[in-house]
């Protein structure tokens, strides 16, 4: 079954929502970090529009990501921010996923998910997605790619203004407006929205609050823009469920006490400038957040631990790209220098009001202290050799230094400082064969850096209390090659990769403390492809079929050499078709296939099953009317019962997992003055 419904999906043809025809070359900022055609790129690039988001039946945009080909999101906390893993880390997806908001890194230093719901989806113009790609222009966590989200931008001379809102399922409602003002010298948007939601899962309510605002000076030579956004998010946590549990009580909370709280904000000021003979551009950007959460103990064999984290970031990015011709080709340079300055202070205690108290027998606390200073120039060559031959040379040095201690232990092993300096290139040559057909080649190196929450355990010293263990910095060597087929109505991409990891970095549960693993090796081929029928019907459908593998070495005293990693699904499938019923009727649906995988914490592979495979439909109908548009959404149509992570007890005996919700509805209205 698995086999035929890859087959469909891959002869399929098509896009969820062609908001432009294919013909057209988009522009993107990924690849270079300054604005280019689409079709230039020296590697396979997808966008998401503005318009395919409103037209998906996605009410995230880790569901909106997991429908494009390589990319798989899975709860394993309870919260909307889902995990994200491009091309097959498992558990540590989010750590080799990189992921930016107009060109400005969202990951941070700590072991949390992305912030997705801090960005309110009406404030999205685009989402540029470079696959196995990204290290040398943005630096560590680029090995299984890049995600950029381009928020929009006030346009020159145009006014708009929105208000909508939704009703669903589980008492979901949210309110969100938008306007954007703009003359032929200056203009502002501001985006905010108010969402609630009980959930499917008991003690899973979420309020979710954000306003995303930009004022942008523009004029021939230039521009210049102040981005501010803020965001705050209140989250009860319900905890897995046993395999009994799912049979009995799917929705009830394993942990009725538990909650997360998250408080952030973003101010990045950008601006680039024609200097004639190039271009310049640069950002100053600050993120400040704090996080609050409870998680009681419920075995009564410990404590409850109340933790209060608050990091702050200050960025500073400029570069140059200069364009010239030597020897007969067509040429640019872009070079430029990465400063990120990072502070962390986490304080961890059983209750809020021992945070400052010093830990006793009875009462463990914490304050974890952390910098990293991350100093980096990276230089990227393009030529054109012939009119259809491009070559892209890049590299990047960087220069880390991570310090960590708890001010609490006064230990030697309880503070530590490592510098690294690591280092990315890449190679990168298309060539096209035809007008419509093309291939293309990479290789290159990239890297991880440790995150705080890897370097220090709180329970990991040797008499069970804190320790600060330096990691090496994960490496991985990357190659891949791929073809693409594009006209007017059809496009289609396929592309094998292979990525051998040495260092990598992951959890060790026998010793609370994380460990650079023996080699691992990721490989895989994507299958994506996109075609508009008619101008009122479009199609689209991708395969991903993944094989992540130890390639030698013993974890502990077990030796693990060519073991499956786990939650990385062989194969992974996604179809989708967009309908324009009537002039203002409109259709959308997609179908989402996740294969079977190992559990967590089975890297011995002994585990007697395999977590199982689902299929989860979503659609959406949409009517307009003059200004007003109305729509309704079902997800889970078919009220498949599945989850998409869970992990395997210490004794091999059972596992724990989250169960996702059964079918649910949502009524969406939107009035644009």
């Amino acid at each position: 079954m698995k086999r035929s419904i890859i087959a469909v999906l891959v002869t399929a043809a098509a896009p969820l929502a062609l908001a432009q025809s294919l013909e057209e070359q988009a522009v993107i900022v990924t690849a270079t970090r300054f604005p280019e055609s689409e079709l230039e790129a020296p590697v396979g690039m997808t966008v998401i529009t503005a318009k395919q988001i409103g037209d998906s039946a996605a009410k995230t945009l880790p569901q909106l990501l997991s429908q494009q080909a390589g990319i798989l999101t899975r709860d394993n906390t309870g919260g909307p921010d889902w995990q994200i893993d491009m091309r097959g880390f498992g558990v540590t997806g989010d750590q080799n996923t990189l992921v930016l908001l107009n060109g400005q890194r969202l990951n941070e230093i700590e072991l949390t998910t992305i912030g997705w719901t801090a960005i309110p989806l009406d404030s999205i113009e685009r989402i540029e997605i470079l696959r196995g790609s990204g290290s040398v222009l943005y630096g560590g966590g680029a090995t299984g790619g890049t995600i950029n989200i381009i928020t929009k931008r006030p346009p020159p001379g145009a006014s708009t203004a929105s208000i909508g809102g939704s009703l669903g399922t589980y008492g979901t409602k949210e309110v969100r407006a938008g306007v954007s003002v703009a003359g032929q010298n200056i203009g502002f948007n501001v985006f905010a929205n108010d969402y609630a939601s009980d959930n499917y899962r008991a003690n899973n309510r979420v309020e979710q609050k954000n306003l995303s605002s930009s004022v942008r000076l523009f004029g021939p030579q230039g521009d210049l823009a102040l981005k501010v956004d803020v965001d705050s998010q209140d989250l009860r946590l319900p905890g897995a469920r046993t395999a009994a549990e799912l049979e009995t009580d799917r929705r009830g909370a394993s942990t009725p006490g538990d909650f997360a709280k998250r408080d952030g904000a973003r101010v990045a000021l950008a601006g680039s400038h024609d200097l004639g003979f190039g271009q310049f551009a640069a950002e100053l950007g600050y993120r400040d957040t704090m996080r609050t959460s409870l998680l009681k103990d419920y075995s009564g064999s410990g404590t409850d631990t109340y933790t209060d984290t608050h990091s702050k970031v200050w960025s500073f990015t400029p570069r140059l790209k200069v364009p010239y011709t030597a020897l007969g080709f067509q040429n640019s340079l872009i070079v430029g220098i990465d400063l990120d300055y990072w502070d962390y202070l986490s304080r961890r205690a059983p209750s809020r009001d021992l945070l400052d108290t010093p830990p006793s027998p009875t009462s463990p606390s914490a304050h974890v202290v952390a910098t990293q200073r991350d100093q980096a120039f990276f230089a990227q060559h393009h030529s054109a050799l012939t009119e259809g031959t491009k070559l892209t040379l890049g590299a990047r040095w960087q220069r880390t230094t991570v310090t960590a201690q708890d001010a609490f232990n006064p230990a030697a092993y309880a503070s530590g400082s490592k510098t690294s300096t690591p280092l990315a290139w890449e190679v990168a040559l298309r060539r096209d064969l035809t007008s419509s057909t093309s291939v293309y080649g990479r290789a290159g190196r990239s890297f991880r850096l440790p995150t705080v929450d890897e370097v220090y355990s709180q329970f990991g010293g040797p008499v069970f209390d804190p320790i600060v263990t330096l990691l090496e910095p994960q490496t991985s060597r990357d190659y891949e090659l791929g073809a693409e087929y594009r006209t007017a109505t059809l496009r289609l991409r396929a592309s094998a990769f292979v990525m051998n990891l040495s260092n990598e970095i992951y959890f060790f549960a026998p010793t609370f403390s994380n460990i650079n693993l023996p080699p691992t090796r990721r490989r895989g081929v994507e299958l994506d492809a996109s075609a508009a029928i008619s101008p009122a019907f479009s199609l689209f459908a991708n395969a991903s079929l993944s094989d992540a593998r130890f390639r030698d070495g013993a974890i502990g005293s077990v030796d693990v050499s060519g073991n499956v990693i786990p939650l990385v699904p062989r194969a992974k499938a996604n179809a989708g078709i967009t309908w324009q019923l009537a002039p203002k009727t409109r259709f959308s649906g997609v179908a989402r296939y996740v294969g079977t995988q190992y559990y967590d914490n089975d890297q011995t592979n002994s585990f007697p099953n395999l977590m199982p495979a689902y299929t989860v439909v979503d659609v959406k109908f949409t009517q307009t009317a003059d200004r007003l548009t109305v729509g309704i959404a079902v997800n889970n149509l078919f009220n498949k019962l599945y989850y998409s992570y869970a992990i395997r007890n210490g004794a091999g005996t059972s596992f724990n997992a989250y169960p996702q919700p059964d079918q649910t509805f949502l009524l969406t209205a939107e009035y644009r003055l």
